[in-house]
């Protein structure tokens, strides 16, 4: 059993979606993250200025489902296609990642 991780900015969510459906993966789980943008390419963000905290947030989601190993080398090739196709004009790529359950109860 593998744990498939998927990242994606706010804007890119159904995109995700998209792929656990043509995929036909039945369960998944999804939740809303902010992600923080410590180091800009500049700058270091100032952290300590309360006001500019909120530059630094990127809403996000996070895609998550426990799956057999063929499914998820799948959906990796399909996000790894998508990245590929896209990459000109969507500078935040999709970021997705395959872990080994060893237990489970």
């Amino acid at each position: 059993m593998k744990l498939l991780i998927i990242l994606s900015i706010e804007e890119y969510a159904d995109e995700v979606r998209r792929i656990l459906v043509n995929q036909q993966i039945p369960i998944y789980s999804e939740t809303e993250i902010k992600g923080c943008r410590c180091d800009t390419k500049d700058k270091a963000a100032d952290l300590t200025n309360w006001f500019a905290n909120t530059d630094t947030m990127v809403y996000s989601h996070l895609f998550f489902a426990f799956q057999d190993e063929a499914s998820v080398d799948q959906i990796l090739s399909e996000v790894k296609h998508y990245n590929r196709m896209h990459s000109k004009d969507q500078p935040n790529p999709l970021h997705a990642y395959q872990l080994n359950v060893e237990k489970s109860v």
